[in-house]
């Protein structure tokens, strides 16, 4: 006896398939849609690592009103802020470990020392402090030798820090009067592409600030990077949630000046960048860390790490 139920199902299979690939509301229509991927980041064996497409499981499609899919957001996964500013590099790929070194404290000397730090041959950023004699110049002159230049932004200490008085950040400001101060700023140093604080043990303990300062900062285009200047800090995680691209210190790499101090760590610096994917180191604009950094720069640029731009790690995971 001749089965004839077999070519029925063939027939009937192809059919459907057919139909499937028709039919702009199906599911597999929708693989011929534009793709809209939201970048996620996950740190996977101690590594860091930044996320451009992801794959779809089951139950992270839903419909789009098009017949295109989309996925959602998938819990224990987060989302990485999209950092719009166009300074910013995208095309730079540190080769192996990424070392991130940023000097702080430009614009109160102008002499042998801030010249060294501008013709480092090296991916180094610097940070700016507003409305010092030197500071608008030496943003200039930073951004013609190619470093990134960070707002170097006065905030609020637990402690006594006098200065800057017509900058500061506090935490008795109204959220109108922070913003108006950040737009001076930045409005001074256009070559900015990223903020970071100057003191602000105060100000980055505060909530309340933060979200402001974030909310400007995401209508200017910048990025954060938390100084960790008091453990209590909440800039981080605040600046992200507002949708600000950041990233925190790792390491003070002069907080004792000597030489030999400063060269060891360098060495630890590039030490966490390898067991965390990449690391950032904070100095300042001294001789002991520029004589320091001129003498580390063959190892810091190996076949093994790399120095790094600031703004190509503020997207990845803390």
């Amino acid at each position: 006896m001749i089965n004839s139920q077999k070519p029925v199902s063939r027939v009937l299979a192809i059919i459907i398939v057919i139909m499937l690939f028709q039919q702009p509301g199906t599911g597999l229509a929708a693989s011929v849609c534009p793709p809209d991927l939201s970048p996620t980041f996950r740190s996977v064996g101690g590594r860091r690592f930044d996320i451009t497409t992801v794959t779809l499981l089951a139950g992270q499609l839903a419909g789009r009103g098009d017949g295109c899919a989309i996925h959602k957001h998938v819990s224990g996964l987060d989302k990485v802020v999209a950092l719009k500013s166009a300074a910013v590099t995208d095309l730079f790929q540190p080769v192996g470990a990424a070392v991130v070194i940023v000097i702080d404290d430009f614009g109160y000397r102008n002499d042998w020392v801030v010249e060294g730090f501008m013709k480092l041959d090296a991916a180094v950023t610097l940070a700016v402090i507003p409305g010092r004699q030197f500071s608008a110049g030496i943003a200039e002159r930073a951004h013609e030798h190619g470093h990134e230049v960070l707002l170097h932004m006065p905030m609020q200490a637990l402690g006594p820090a006098p200065g800057e008085a017509e900058y500061r950040l506090t935490t008795t400001m109204s959220s109108i009067e922070i913003k108006r101060r950040v737009r001076r700023a930045v409005s001074e140093m256009p070559q900015a592409v990223g903020m970071n604080n100057h003191q602000g043990s105060a100000v980055t303990g505060d909530t309340r600030v933060i979200s402001a300062l974030a909310d400007e900062l995401y209508q200017q285009e910048l990025f954060f990077l938390d100084s960790v200047t008091t453990a209590q800090s909440v800039a981080m995680s605040t600046m992200r949630a507002g949708g600000v691209a950041a990233a925190r210190r790792d390491l003070f790499l002069d907080h004792i000046d000597d030489l030999h101090y400063i060269l060891a760590q360098l060495d630890l610096l590039v030490e966490m960048a390898h067991e965390y994917g990449y690391a950032v180191g904070i100095g300042h604009v001294r001789p002991n860390t520029l004589l320091a950094l001129q003498q580390a720069l063959p190892h810091l640029n190996s076949s093994s790490q790399r120095l790094a731009p600031l703004s190509s790690v503020v997207r990845l995971t803390p």
